[in-house]
């Protein structure tokens, strides 16, 4: 749709609202590629070249928003876009850094057109991408661009800093640049950690008690319900015992959780330390709980519906898709929150090389606990344990078959 209105009237590209944005900004923010190459294939050659009230042009836009692949489409259209500045005199590698979108810094480095002086440009203060990848406290950014861009570290900016400067005047993790005795350093605060800690515990308790509250309900009505005598119908079937422990292990776990979260919050004021364990540790009940459930949900459905070996693989077949697509969407989220964090590279680097660890657990202690217990013992142990409860399940179902 968009291609036909641009060839019936391509003057509709260029027109702009009130605060100067184009029909181009827009869907650049949005994020549609398709639509972004429709534009740029039929609209005239100057719209990917105008900016808005505040001067930013298209790939300025996207290059805050982490738009990696529309980053693509504007400088493969026109590659001179790249030399746009905006009101602060940046170009769009600046904005990048700036905003920390690592992915976008990463992939225009790699281009030999970017290689030239955009890795090295200086803002209206003076400063380089470098500089204000350092100000933002990008690590990943900073690494990417010591390693594979052709910078200059010794460039100035207007208050006479050096990126080296300002990463060792910054209170984080390019402390490190500069060497310190321990017992000159400079604690991070805990005040907002504490804070993070106890807005997200919140929410934590809320989703630990609605576990607590459904395993609880499922527990007294029993999967193909009760006989005379009071017990339940399906006790002798292998599925419907692995669905009781199972269901008796999630409770536990959300119990367990909430409890946790209820000593953290009251341990938070007087012991940061306590109160950051105990977060951890709740992460990893939670996770252990939802794991519990699904799994469940799928015993009891194979000890009350599934009659036939066929119908049987069918269940597991489907269980298993879902169960990889849940555990794909889990890798996605924690991506999407730190991409910088979830990389197999860094978690190599950290764990296995080691590489700055002591440094950094120096004024940092609880980054490896968390970096390696949530990511290791989520993914790997949590789907480990399942797919073993999965195999028992359907081990014991086939001989109990053969037997009859």
């Amino acid at each position: 749709m968009v291609h036909l209105l641009l060839q019936w009237k391509p003057e509709l590209a260029v027109q702009v609202d009130c605060n100067g944005s184009t029909p181009l900004h827009f869907t650049v923010s949005d994020g549609n590629r398709k639509i972004v190459r429709a534009i740029l294939a039929t609209a005239p050659p100057g719209t990917a070249y105008m900016k808005d009230s505040d001067g930013l042009s298209a790939l300025h836009v996207a290059a805050r928003l982490g738009h990696g692949g529309i980053v693509e489409e504007l400088t493969g259209f026109y590659p001179d876009t790249a030399e746009l500045r905006d009101g602060r005199c940046e170009t769009f590698l600046h904005a990048a850094a700036r905003e920390r979108r690592s992915s976008v810094v990463s992939l225009d480095i790699k281009n030999p057109i970017m290689m030239g002086g955009l890795v090295n440009a200086q803002d209206a203060g003076g400063n380089t991408p470098l500089h204000l990848a350092v100000v933002a406290g990008a690590p990943d950014i900073v690494e990417a661009l010591l390693r594979e861009g052709n910078v200059q570290t010794d460039v100035l900016n207007d208050d006479g800093h050096t990126p080296l400067d300002l990463a060792s005047e910054s209170n984080s993790l390019f402390n490190m640049a500069q060497p310190q005795r321990n017992d000159h350093l400079k604690p991070s605060s805990g005040h907002d950690m504490a804070s993070g800690i106890e807005k997200t515990s919140d929410s934590l308790a809320l989703v630990a008690v609605l576990i607590a509250a459904a395993v609880f309900a499922v527990g007294f009505n029993m999967p193909g319900g009760y006989g005379d005598d009071g017990t339940a119908n399906l006790r002798d079937n292998i599925s419907f015992k692995y669905f009781m422990v199972l269901d008796t292990f999630a409770i536990t776990t959300s119990v367990v959780a909430v409890i946790l979260l209820v000593y953290g919050k009251t341990a938070a004021a007087a012991h940061l330390a306590v109160s950051w364990k105990s977060f951890v540790v709740t992460l990893q009940c939670i996770w252990v709980s939802l794991v519990s459930l699904i799994l469940a949900f799928f015993s009891a459905i194979h000890a009350v519906v599934i009659a036939t070996s066929s119908s049987r693989t069918v269940l597991i077949t489907m269980f298993l898709v879902i169960y990889v697509c849940f555990n794909a969407l889990i890798l996605w989220i924690e991506k999407w929150i730190d991409p910088a964090a979830t990389t197999y590279r860094a978690v190599w680097r950290f764990v296995w090389r080691g590489r700055h660890a002591h440094a950094i657990k120096r004024r940092y202690p609880f980054l490896g606990d968390s970096l390696y217990s949530l990511l290791i013992f989520s993914v790997i142990i949590i789907n480990i344990t399942a797919f073993v409860v999965l195999v028992v399940v359907y081990y014991f179902d086939v001989r109990r078959l053969s037997n009859n």
